[in-house]
């Protein structure tokens, strides 16, 4: 497993912004667009700020959720809403942003609607809880661990041992499939979480053990 160490937040967010932008960049250039999955919650919310404003051609990304809360797109609990709120303007115009949450949604219309990532992934940001989940993969959780011991790439219905408990994630063999995996951590907890997580079977520990592509940058602070 490789991580990187850096002194404190900003200067992480600041070496995965260039990390991100240079292979949106490239993939640009190689493939004439751009696909990244990105993780929810509080933590990436900055480095998604200082990524939005990047100059690059927003019209040929698309951006694609890691997991969701399967809950409404005004939902407090929304990943989608929140990528919405930090990439939509006037700067990155007609960047797309493919909806993993909808009440009405099956699998089958999941799966075509993340067709673009069947086909290519070039980078996914992780992030991990507390507990050694990943994604929406989870602990003790049936659908989660299924995934977890399989290469099959698809989208999933698992369950979260806190509210909002209904969840919609990547596969561990979709995720996987990515050319290029960071995994963006803060603080000693989480560190020493990670360490442990492949002896104890946490959902992390079958990313690091398995996935040369995946580099962890990790701050204290």
């Amino acid at each position: 497993m490789r991580t990187k160490h850096f002194k404190n937040q900003d200067d992480l967010i600041t070496a995965l912004y260039h990390e991100i932008s240079v292979k949106i960049t490239l993939s640009i250039r190689e493939f004439g667009d751009a696909r990244i999955l990105l993780s929810g919650g509080g933590t990436p919310k900055l480095l998604y700020k200082k990524l939005s404003a990047a100059p690059i051609d927003w019209s040929k990304v698309i951006i694609g959720l890691v997991d969701e809360r399967d809950v409404p797109l005004e939902s407090e609990f929304s990943n989608e809403r929140m990528l919405h709120e930090v990439f939509i303007s006037s700067i990155n115009e007609g960047l797309t942003i493919l909806s993993m949450a909808d009440n009405n949604k099956t699998i089958a219309s999941l799966e075509k609607a993340y067709e673009p990532f069947f086909e290519r992934i070039d980078y996914c940001l992780l992030g991990m809880g507390e507990d050694g989940h990943t994604a929406s993969l989870f602990t003790n959780d049936k659908a989660s661990e299924a995934s977890l011991r399989s290469s099959e790439k698809n989208v999933i219905f698992t369950s979260a041992p806190s509210v909002p408990v209904r969840r919609i994630s990547c596969s561990h063999g979709l995720i996987t499939s990515s050319m290029s995996i960071g995994l963006m951590i803060m603080g000693e907890k989480k560190l020493s979480v990670l360490n442990d997580a492949e002896e104890n079977s946490l959902p992390i520990g079958y990313f690091t053990r398995m996935c040369q592509q995946l580099t962890t940058y990790y701050s204290q602070l």
